[in-house]
């Protein structure tokens, strides 16, 4: 984005960047492009250490060894009200903070101070990170390392008033935390098993989980209202009980954090803010549903596409290399259902090419791409048995194959399912150093059960669906043709599953579908400032730079807001846009409803108090209520705009 004054800026610096890479280090500095690039949040980045002219908030990503000579001209910037958010891993301005440091290392951390808008239910992992000790009285504790027998308690973020501004201080290592527990660390060997025996990983099969850096003790618990184990987890098929699972996007709720940091930041520096919701306007998360053809046969099919029909999902459908396939006439249906056709790669030596290389993946995307029958190029992959090696090869070999998306990284095992690596979230992976850390082109779909009711326990599925929504993002469910034509409990799981999460709100949509749209809104630019001499009214700009996005769902905050006032939007032509208020992260944002196009498009944003009826809603409101929690639609509107969707 363009260098802007006043509004938040991100500071990585290029020789701190080089620094790492001369030395074979990740810059994991560099995700908080990725974060504030899914977000669509207006920012812009400088390659220096630098301070900007005017107040604002200055997020410090990646710094070198010389950021403390430009100490004096940040807590000038400070004092005349800017906000500065310290992320970097050596903390080169901590002494702005009033907090002095002292290594820490991996360790559990709770948001329990000052005033999250999301505030997770438990601590979460941090990969790394020192204990913040404050040596100024006016520094206030927003999070703390959890003491344990292995760790010591203390700060983990801070926050300090410094004349009309703040410094705020983390002293996680929030970037390789969240880069580290969403890609995992590579795989070589096997991950050591879980000690309650729900999770073997040491199964002698390289595969996602092998680079879980979650920890298997500490970072699962039971889904709600399940009995704890006795003993051993009895590890059989369909689960004779419920084995603990990730129950947390963690990731997420870090990405989550540093925004809330961000956004309270620019309450008290910019006249208003905004940015893009991930989905269609009020559509508060997302479902995918995904099949692996595994043994090709054509019964197993056909009661895949049955119960879809039933459930009325579109499906990702991922085809598998084997010495048989399908017959013909089953592709074709499969097609006509309206389902996409993606890869399901084989690298489980179980087949002539079955096994993990390049070449390997080259000739089993041809051979898919025939056998499908059709024009329409296959850009979605999952890989059999969640099969992985190294970090980001795979990824490389996707970019050269034209694979846009992949869906790989999840549960292989009862005990990992539901958020193994953190997120419910979309994401383009880092890549290596050898790359620069550059962003891969594939956009990656986490995985999150397999099978409900025979892999995954039933009582996995309120946890996932609810942990989806309260981060807005998508909810990934994986079914096998064989367990829903064997098993009735498979089939009615699935079926009720698609009412489950339209109840909630969440439109059931394809791994194109996200992928289309997530590259749409990639391009999608947002800006809100107050109109010179008008009082209570601003100029939101919205730029789209590639494709267009029908009824996107742009997100405002305006100083001094209430639920109560009363906003109006409309086009340079005069044009009234649709309104409503809703709950994102916790926090309330006037959520306008448009159709994008290419191209820069200026409304007016006027706002009033509203008058308010006898429950305590805005006239406004009581038009179109808004869930707070969920902030979507119901069932029979969710499948209604799905369908809109689908013929879009």
């Amino acid at each position: 984005m363009s260098s802007l004054v006043g509004q938040l800026s991100v500071i990585i610096d290029r020789c701190a960047v080089a620094g790492r890479h001369g030395v074979g280090e990740h810059a994991y500095g560099l995700q908080v492009r990725e974060v504030f690039d899914h977000l669509r949040l207006e920012h812009s980045v400088l390659d220096t250490v630098s301070v900007p002219h005017a107040p604002g908030v200055v997020v410090v990503a990646e710094a070198g060894a010389d950021a403390p000579s430009r100490s004096g001209d940040f807590e000038r910037w400070v004092r005349r009200g800017g906000v500065l958010v310290l992320t970097d891993r050596e903390l080169t301005l901590a002494g702005l903070a009033g907090v002095t440091t002292t290594p820490h290392g991996n360790g559990l951390v709770s948001l329990d101070g000052g005033s999250w808008s999301q505030r997770p239910a438990r601590p979460l992992r941090a990969l790394n990170g020192v204990t913040l000790t404050p040596e100024a009285p006016e520094v206030e504790v927003l999070a703390s390392w959890v003491a344990d027998e292995g760790s010591r308690g203390g700060a983990a973020i801070t926050r300090r008033p410094v004349g009309a501004g703040e410094v705020i201080c983390v002293g996680v290592d929030l970037w390789e935390t969240v880069v580290r527990t969403l890609q995992g660390d590579p795989v070589h060997a096997d991950h050591a098993p879980a000690a309650d025996g729900s999770a073997p990983l040491d199964d002698g099969v390289l595969k996602c989980e092998d680079g879980l850096t979650l920890d298997l003790d500490a970072d699962r618990a039971l889904p709600p209202g399940q009995p704890p184990l006795e003993g051993k987890y009895p590890f059989e098929y369909p689960p004779v009980a419920a084995p603990p699972i990730f129950d947390l996007p963690q990731a997420d709720l870090w990405a989550s954090a540093l925004a809330q940091l961000v956004w309270t930041g620019l309450d008290r520096t910019a006249d208003g803010h905004g940015w893009l919701h991930y989905w269609p306007a009020g559509v508060p998360a997302m479902a995918h549903m995904s099949h692996d053809s595994d043994g090709n046969h054509d019964e197993d099919a056909r009661a895949a596409l049955d119960s879809f029909a039933e459930g009325g999902v579109p499906v990702t459908w991922c085809q598998i290399y084997r010495d048989n396939c399908y017959s013909p006439e089953v592709y074709d249906e499969i097609t006509a259902a309206g389902h996409e056709h993606g890869l399901h790669f084989n690298a489980m030596d179980d087949a002539d090419i079955a096994q993990w290389g390049w070449e390997q993946a080259r000739r089993q995307y041809a051979w898919a791409q025939e056998v499908i029958g059709v024009d329409t190029k296959i850009t979605s992959n999952k890989n059999h048995y969640t099969r992985w090696e190294g970090w980001t090869e795979f990824y490389d070999w996707c970019e050269r194959l034209g694979i846009t998306v992949d869906e790989s990284r999840g549960p292989s095992k009862p005990g990992t399912v539901g958020f193994p690596f953190g997120t419910a979230h979309v994401d383009f992976p880092l890549g290596d150093v050898a790359v620069g850390n550059r962003r891969m082109d594939v956009l990656n779909l986490p995985l999150h059960v397999q099978d409900l009711g025979w892999f995954g326990h039933i009582s996995s599925r309120d946890v996932i669906l609810d942990g989806a929504l309260e981060v807005h993002g998508v909810a990934h469910f994986l079914f096998h043709g064989l367990h829903l034509r064997l098993r009735p409990m498979i089939r009615s799981a699935c079926v009720d599953l698609a009412s489950a999460a339209r109840g909630r709100g969440m439109l059931w949509w394809t791994a194109r579908q996200i992928d289309t749209w997530e590259r749409s809104r990639r391009g999608v630019d947002i800006a809100v400032r107050p109109t010179v001499g008008h009082e209570d009214t601003w100029t939101v700009s919205v730029g789209v730079a590639h494709q267009p996005l029908a009824c996107a769902g742009v997100l405002v905050s305006l100083p001094g807001q209430s639920v109560a006032d009363r906003v109006v939007v409309r086009t340079e032509t005069g044009v009234e846009l649709p309104t409503a208020t809703v709950v994102r992260h916790g926090r309330t944002w006037h959520e306008i409803t448009t159709d994008l196009v290419p191209g820069t498009t200026r409304w007016t944003v006027t706002r009033s108090a509203a008058a308010v009826d006898g429950d305590g809603r805005s006239p406004q409101l009581a038009t179109r209520p808004i869930d707070e929690r969920r902030g979507g639609r119901g069932t029979a509107e969710a499948k209604e705009m799905e369908e809109q969707c689908q013929s879009t």
